[in-house]
């Protein structure tokens, strides 16, 4: 079983060393990455059947920007922020707060984009200065043991450790780190908080995706259509953030079903993963085809769907599979109401081109990510927060706000004071009434604060005056 005891020395010495020195080693294992550029894309689509394509865009060529990002101005989020310190009210006083690891982070992550979303976390815990635990899914261990092997290259040993296997081995990393982030299903999603939480750990939870799609009569057609089939079938639909509901203004609705049943015919697609997630999708179009669905192409090949019920399976649960229903709607309103009924609430793209419209609809879009005439893309960028509502989870990835979930923050004060403060003792009748007189002034206004200025100041005087007299009592104290 893995040394942890070792994996803490190595977090301790790393978080040693300068914030300018960690980046300048990161950096140091994108150039490597690189190199392993071809070996990367080759293992990820032994491991998962993905198409050479998507394995190259998806868990190969964003990463180069992702070790960029991380290590310039995603740093930058490090650095100790200065507190806005009034020196009226506390006077000759600064802070600032300071960011530090958390320790070892434990990264539990699917299967899907083996490569992708191990890095995601993966290097900006390591540029705040953690160890990562690393438990891959036991579908995708050789994309796991690469990626740690070229961190290796670079990096102190231990600092990037995989720990394999399946359930156990989740529990291991879940026991074993300060920080838990978790890419997964629902119900595993659960068993993880409430294995953490008996710990008093943390943990940030990235789960099932329902994402839907609106589409307004006004959309350019052309670029909908494949965009919209990307979304839903690419990687097989095998993606959190997968388009598995299509909702089409009416006007537009059996032209925009003719098209994307058209792609539907003439475009392979790999197969997916694992025969667990292929019996999910057969049994939701079983589900939905007994229930009087339309269906137009033939699984494993790309689906679209039709007259689908609201509550079949096809339509609540997470598919994850190249399968697409679609439903007419009035409006782009219905159809973003509509999608917010969902249980899930990662994401939801908006198709049309008055910009303006769709903003309006961005904003009453109940979920993590709103996109406007494209798809899932902004997963692949560093600095746009990716996170979700509902059984979607409530973790973050990407941007600087998931760095402040790697990183404890710390205050520090100094005080160059050399009186007493008000507060201090004695406790006596000077004391309440500075209080008394403060209340006021702070809730007065116009003229009346500068009566009560005046007031506040007398108080003050009397409360100094009683504090000098408390401290040379104090001094005739033995010992004083």
């Amino acid at each position: 079983m893995t040394d942890v005891a070792l994996v803490g020395r190595a977090q301790r010495s790393w978080s040693a060393r300068s914030l300018d020195e960690r980046c300048r080693e990161v950096r140091k294992v994108r150039d490597v990455f690189a190199r392993y550029a071809q070996r990367i894309a080759d293992v990820v689509v032994a491991e998962t059947k993905k198409s050479p394509t998507d394995a190259w865009f998806a868990d190969v060529v964003p990463n180069l920007d992702l070790f960029d990002y991380w290590t310039t101005d995603g740093a930058k989020f490090l650095a100790p922020e200065p507190a806005a310190i009034s020196q009226l009210k506390f006077p000759k006083k600064k802070g600032a707060i300071h960011y530090e690891p958390v320790g070892i982070v434990g990264l539990i992550t699917p299967w899907n984009y083996p490569a992708a979303l191990v890095l995601r976390t993966l290097v900006p815990a390591l540029v705040a200065g953690n160890a990562v635990l690393l438990k891959a899914s036991e579908f995708t261990p050789e994309t796991a043991k690469l990626i740690a092997s070229i961190f290796a290259e670079v990096l102190p040993p231990a600092l990037v450790t995989v720990v394999e296997g399946a359930g156990e081995a989740g529990e291991f990393v879940v026991d074993n780190s300060d920080h838990i982030v978790f890419i997964g299903s629902v119900a595993t999603g659960r068993k993880v908080a409430v294995r953490a939480a008996q710990r008093l750990v943390s943990v940030s939870l990235e789960l099932g995706g329902k994402d839907a799609a609106v589409v307004l009569a006004d959309c350019d057609l052309d670029r909908t259509v494949a965009g919209v089939f990307w979304g839903a079938m690419s990687n097989s639909g095998q993606n959190c953030a997968a388009i598995e509901r299509c909702y089409v203004e009416r006007s537009l609705y059996s032209t925009f079903v003719a098209r994307l049943a058209a792609l539907a015919a003439t475009t392979p697609v790999a197969p997916v993963a694992t025969a667990a997630q292929d019996a999910v999708i057969r049994a939701h179009l079983e589900d939905a085809v007994a229930r009087g669905a339309t269906l137009h192409g033939s699984y494993p090949g790309p689906v679209i769907l039709e007259n689908v019920p609201e509550d079949a399976l096809i339509a609540t649960e997470e598919t994850f599979g190249p399968v697409l229903p679609v439903w007419p709607v009035n409006s782009g309103f219905a159809g973003v109401e509509t999608a917010n009924k969902s249980q899930y609430g990662l994401g939801t793209s908006i198709w049309t081109s008055d910009i303006g419209r769709a903003e309006a609809l961005a904003k009453i879009a109940d979920c993590g990510v709103v996109t406007i005439n494209n798809s899932a893309c902004s997963g692949a960028m560093p600095f746009a927060p990716w996170s979700g509502r509902r059984h979607s989870g409530h973790g973050v990835t990407n941007s600087h706000l998931a760095m402040r979930e790697l990183v404890r923050p710390k205050f520090v004060l100094t005080d160059r004071n050399t009186a007493p403060e008000v507060w201090w003792y004695p406790f006596d009748a000077e004391s309440i009434e500075l209080a008394q007189a403060t209340v006021g002034w702070l809730v007065s206004g116009g003229l009346d604060k500068a009566k009560r200025t005046l007031g506040l100041l007398s108080s003050m005087k009397k409360r100094v005056a009683s504090q000098v007299r408390w401290m040379d009592g104090n001094r005739q104290l033995p010992g004083g």
